[in-house]
């Protein structure tokens, strides 16, 4: 992808959420930058991911529902309950439609950032954990996460599939079984 259309994206990108999450994309393009250099993944591919994650966070339940059937793409019931998981889908329906971007690894990775999914590829992977650990994330389990991805990228992954499994069990939130699956698949290949 031309720098110009990355520099293009990531001025849309500004204008389409706060402050605050822009900062953690900033974050979260950055890391996962990092992360494809440590593991010999497409530095280029992680960066667009990254930039386009929460891309449409900030977006109306209307709004993401409406990405979503353009781009022909579809929520499971369990997501369809739980509007916080629709945002992943509207993102990669965004980056299809809107900018063209049809690279599966990519869309791959936006639709995976949340709940992960027990057959990610490793740029996947790297958003999945990216998301989790960028520069300003602070909470009980980060530290660990960071060290985990410098070594081991399915250890990490398990990390943040472990730390947000634990936290939604605590908080007496649904868990939507793809996280579990992601769990379950991991332990199995680490």
């Amino acid at each position: 992808m031309p720098a110009l259309k990355i520099n293009e994206i990531q001025e849309w990108v500004a204008f389409q959420v706060s402050p605050y999450r822009l900062k953690h994309i900033q974050g979260v393009a950055q890391t996962s930058v990092r992360l494809a250099k440590r593991y010999g993944l497409p530095e280029e591919e992680a960066l667009l991911a990254g930039w386009l994650h929460d891309c449409a966070k900030e977006k109306t339940r209307v709004e993401m529902k409406q990405w979503i059937r353009k781009a022909g793409f579809h929520l499971d019931p369990e997501e369809e309950k739980i509007p916080g998981l629709w945002h992943p889908h509207a993102g990669a329906a965004m980056a299809l439609v809107k900018w063209g971007i049809k690279d599966k690894g990519v869309l791959e990775a936006i639709r995976c950032h949340t709940l992960g999914s027990p057959k990610m590829g490793p740029l996947a992977q790297a958003v999945f954990v990216a998301d989790f650990i960028e520069p300003s994330r602070h909470f009980k389990g980060v530290d660990l996460a960071r060290a985990l991805a410098r070594r081991n990228l399915k250890e990490a992954v398990l990390a943040k599939a472990s730390i947000t499994i634990q936290f939604l069990f605590e908080k007496r939130m649904k868990i939507h079984p793809r996280l579990l699956e992601t769990w379950n698949q991991f332990l199995l290949e680490h």
